[in-house]
């Protein structure tokens, strides 16, 4: 039992303090990420592209029995040139307010979400169709030419047709 009780006290101690180092270590692995990524953002130019929304999607994590849950926001935007895809965290005001398929300028600074501008572009009304014009005619009293969107002819009054006339 001494040899137990040696093997415990020298063993637990040993895995605390190797749960503690892995605890330790991954808190600052993921703030030299997200300082890198900072960096990296700020030593981007800040873009403004013409773009898409292709998706919209959200977050929920926690809101167990007695917990809060938390939303994130996210919107993927797809260029006009070049058909880039990208998605991008945004507020819950931005999130609302756009609509899938939306168009206009997006702005933002690497992987930094600075905003959505929505434009709307005019859409071309669809061309007028002309009225069907009838095919002109020829006057069977007279044989004068007369448009097709006359009724009489012109020159004696007569509706009586004598044939399509010929152009």
């Amino acid at each position: 039992m001494g040899i137990l009780f040696m093997l415990m006290f020298t063993l637990v101690p040993l895995f605390i303090a190797a749960v503690f180092v892995l605890v330790i270590g991954m808190i600052v692995v993921t703030a030299v990420k997200g300082i890198a990524e900072w960096a990296d953002n700020n030593a981007q130019p800040v873009l403004t592209l013409p773009a898409r929304i292709a998706t919209k999607r959200l977050h929920v994590s926690g809101g167990g029995q007695d917990s809060t849950a938390s939303t994130s926001y996210h919107i993927t935007f797809e260029t006009s040139a070049g058909g880039l895809r990208q998605e991008f965290r945004v507020s819950a005001t931005d999130y609302s307010g756009l609509a899938e398929g939306d168009t206009g300028d997006l702005t933002h600074q690497g992987t930094r979400y600075k905003g959505f501008i929505r434009v709307r572009r005019p859409v071309a009304p669809p061309p007028i169709a002309a009225a069907p014009r009838a095919p002109a005619w020829t006057c069977g009293y007279c044989a004068t030419f007369v448009d097709g969107a006359e009724r009489k002819c012109p020159s004696c009054g007569a509706t009586e047709r004598k044939q399509p006339a010929t152009a």
